[in-house]
């Protein structure tokens, strides 16, 4: 209408009309990026890189060069790793590097496991950790270390730690006034360091066994004993945090009896797994009764008796005699007792149901990929993905998407059967005094980068290993570790405990699908009408997860290493707006992340 027009309806005054506005002006900034010519998004620019005397245009082309410094190292990371030159080492150099190496064996060999197992926690050393976790809960201080400060940074490190030795001297004495008292009130931290070594060390064993817990209060405790072991702040402390986690191979090695049990094939059936699935109660009980007689007979054939007249050792964990700085009477702890066969026994047991946890979901995924996908041709449910088309960033034909799965998925499986070995080396690599770390802003806030030789040196002995078995590899090589996509090891041990949290839910859902469209007439008919039936809904939950699981998007994604399981965790967050999400809630799917809940009690 014109303005005329508009009077005459009475929508504006005449003096209204009078006025000439002129075209709107831009309210927002996207409203102005959209009619801006190409001259103006230019001057725009530029003012705004001359803000606060040239110190934005600083900033950008210091970003610029770390972005370019960093492709240049992955592209040379790759390119070193694709030559396939020939070593001109001499025998014995050769040998010498291999033992120099550490090798991780085979997970199905106890032996060459046994001595990354940690021993399981005693009811008295549980009690114990309790106790740090109620300190490391109401501590801060990676809030108070962890940013840019004036002083010294030595100081506020030495500071902090003490403040949570007095929480947990506090806590301790509380809970056990009659023993701890006198020691922990009337002596200094350097005098009790015995007991505050075995109360960390607790911390980090249970860890280990149970990566889904302490998801908060671990990387407080593992970054507090990072600081340590700095020679500066060890020296004002006047005490080492950090002593060597206790393993199964720490209890026998020098024994000869220990290490005849390791050899003995009754270990196998004392430590395998009862599984109920397709068993009638007799058959699980008499499993159960022949797991119970082997126990037996190794505590039979190799527990040691004390000396005569000597008392039973304190169990572990004992608050009176860490307090007293250790046990003193080593010939009495180098004996294999018929409790510390068990104690053996259930540790390499719990590393057979930590195996399972961790592995079975990952080739329970392999099997569906195997058994519902054709790699040579992918018919009505492809795998082809083209970079820019539901989000992908990648773009594979159908057979190489096929492969590129099916490898990420077999290299997790190897990963999850060699996790212990692997948080040990990432503990050594953190706690390690000769290596420092660098606080710096990696894209997502102030981390410590760090480098981590031990865990590159195992990532890519595992890598050769899968690289040897499945031939032709597709995708990059490069295993980011103390860079800005993983900053150091504890960053790269987070993001593999998460592979079982991801596949876990998934196989779930496929695996109970068919028990719920059973279970009633309406579910059934909702299925048919929503999804065309049961197994088109299978295929169409598998189709989407092997193409846009693996499709490189995410913040640091691709098809490198750690990129694969980006992209994982990218199709992760979008699950609720999948249109087969209802099925997914209809077989009991809570969430991938499992709960942040810390305590014994939870």
């Amino acid at each position: 209408l014109s303005k005329g027009e508009l009077v005459e309806a009475g929508g504006w005054t005449p003096e209204e009309a009078a006025v000439d506005t002129g075209p709107s002006k831009p309210t927002t900034f996207s409203d102005w990026l959209q009619g801006a010519s190409p001259d103006e998004m230019r001057a725009c620019l530029k003012s705004l890189l001359n803000v606060g005397n040239g110190q934005a245009l600083d900033h950008m082309k210091t970003v610029l060069e770390e972005d370019r410094a960093h492709q240049d190292w992955v592209n040379s990371q790759e390119k070193q790793w694709q030559e396939k030159k020939e070593e001109s080492a001499t025998p014995a150099e050769k040998a010498a590097k291999k033992e120099e190496a550490e090798p991780l064996g085979s997970e199905e060999d106890v032996q060459a496991q046994v001595r990354f197992i940690p021993l399981r926690l005693s009811p008295e050393e549980r009690s114990t950790l309790g106790i740090l976790e109620g300190a490391l809960y109401v501590s801060e201080y990676t809030d108070q270390v962890d940013v840019y400060h004036a002083g010294s940074k030595a100081r506020r490190m030495a500071l902090q730690i003490q403040q949570v030795c007095a929480i947990l001297a506090g806590l301790v004495v509380a809970n056990n006034f009659d023993v701890a008292r006198r020691p922990l009130m009337e002596r200094s931290f350097a005098d009790n360091n015995h007991f505050f070594r075995m109360v960390f060390e607790i911390g980090r064993r249970y860890k280990i066994l149970n990566p889904d817990k302490l998801r908060g209060s671990y990387g407080k405790l593992i970054h507090m004993l990072q600081d340590s072991v700095k020679g500066e702040v060890t020296r004002q402390l006047e005490f080492e945090c950090v002593g060597p986690v206790k393993t199964v191979w720490g209890v026998v090695k020098g024994n000869s009896s220990g290490l005849a049990l390791l050899r003995d094939p009754l270990l196998t059936t004392a430590t395998k797994e009862i599984y109920s699935e397709g068993k009638s109660r007799s058959e699980i009980a008499a499993e159960s009764k022949e797991k119970s007689e082997a126990l037996a007979e190794l505590k039979k054939k190799y527990a040691q008796k004390l000396p005569e007249g000597a008392a039973p050792p304190k169990p572990a964990g004992d608050l009176g005699e860490a307090l007293r700085g250790g046990s003193k009477r080593p010939e009495v702890d180098a004996l294999l007792t018929e409790d510390r066969i068990e104690t053996i026994v259930a540790s390499i047991s719990d590393h057979f149901a930590f195996l399972r946890f961790n592995r079975e979901p990952v080739e329970r995924t392999i099997e569906y990929l195997k058994a519902n996908f054709n790699p040579s041709s992918g018919g009505d449910w492809s795998l082809e993905i083209s970079r820019g088309r539901g989000g992908s960033c990648l773009s594979h034909s159908h057979r190489t998407q096929y492969t590129f799965v099916l490898q990420s998925l077999i290299l997790w499986r190897e990963i999850m059967g060699n996790m212990f070995a692997l948080w040990q080396m990432t503990e050594e690599d953190l706690l390690d005094p000769n290596s420092s770390y660098r606080l710096c802003d990696t894209g997502q806030g102030l981390n410590r980068v760090q480098h981590a030789p031990r865990v590159s040196r195992a990532m890519h002995q595992i890598l050769h290993k899968v690289q040897s078995e499945v031939g032709n590899w597709v995708g990059l090589s490069v295993v980011h570790l103390g860079d800005r996509d993983v900053p150091n090891a504890l960053v790269f041990i987070d993001k593999y405990t998460q592979v079982p949290r991801i596949l876990g839910p998934l196989v779930r859902t496929l695996d109970r699908l068919p028990e719920v469209y059973n279970s009633s007439e309406a579910i059934k008919t909702y299925i048919d009408a929503e999804y065309n039936g049961l197994e088109v809904l299978k295929m169409s939950i598998m189709q989407d997860f092997f193409r846009h699981g693996f499709d490189g998007s995410g913040d640091d994604g691709g098809s490198c290493i750690d990129g694969r399981l980006t992209s994982c965790w990218n199709w992760c967050s979008k699950i609720e707006k999948k249109k087969y999400f209802p099925a997914f809630l209809l077989t009991g799917f809570t969430g991938f992340d499992g709960g942040f809940s810390t305590g014994l009690g939870s």
